[in-house]
């Protein structure tokens, strides 16, 4: 009876490392199944004026408790060819969240492919199209709490065809990576 409760133990225990396990894999994102990656977190006092020197660190390695990240594989479906909106939306309007969008090596080391980052309203999009990604590579978002106190911010990576963002900045950087981006 002891062996059969200890066997029964020893199993629940290997199902639920094995869930654990299955929860922490990086999504695929195809458009079929998975069509949107959704992330929320807040902010402590966070203000990095410091950064607007140069000197400061690459924002796209941030991580808790100044940035939230979103990792992800981009592996479009048969028959899927969208791109990706990427979007950060929060409440208060002097509130500065910046979204940087960065393709992970295999080092694990992320570089930046793509950047929204201005002040104005609570909210930021960035659209990366089709030809500016790579089937297969993996992807990370990464949401700077650049000026923000104690702010609740959600992000999301949509897979769509077609950009909604209406105003795009810089000019440059649109027609060099194929980036839209708010103002």
């Amino acid at each position: 009876m002891k062996l059969r409760l200890v066997t029964a133990l020893v199993l629940a225990g290997g199902l639920l490392l094995s869930v654990s396990g299955a929860e922490a894999a990086t999504p695929v994102m195809d458009g079929k199944k998975v069509k949107v990656l959704k992330i929320t977190g807040t902010s402590g006092v966070e203000e990095h004026d410091v950064d607007l020197t140069g000197t400061g660190p690459d924002p796209i390695d941030c991580g808790k408790p100044r940035c939230l990240r979103l990792q992800f594989v981009y592996k479009p479906a048969k028959g899927i060819k969208g791109g990706l909106m990427f979007t950060a939306k929060w409440s208060t309007p002097g509130t500065d969240i910046d979204l940087f969008v960065g393709e992970v090596g295999k080092n694990g080391r992320a570089t930046r492919i793509a950047a929204c980052a201005s002040t104005g309203p609570p909210s930021e999009k960035l659209f990366l199209a089709p030809s500016a990604l790579r089937s297969g590579r993996t992807y990370v978002m990464v949401l700077d709490f650049f000026r923000a106190v104690n702010e609740k911010v959600t992000g999301t990576v949509e897979m769509t065809s077609k950009s909604t963002v209406a105003i795009t900045m810089p000019a440059k950087a649109e027609s060099v990576k194929k980036v839209n981006c708010t103002l």
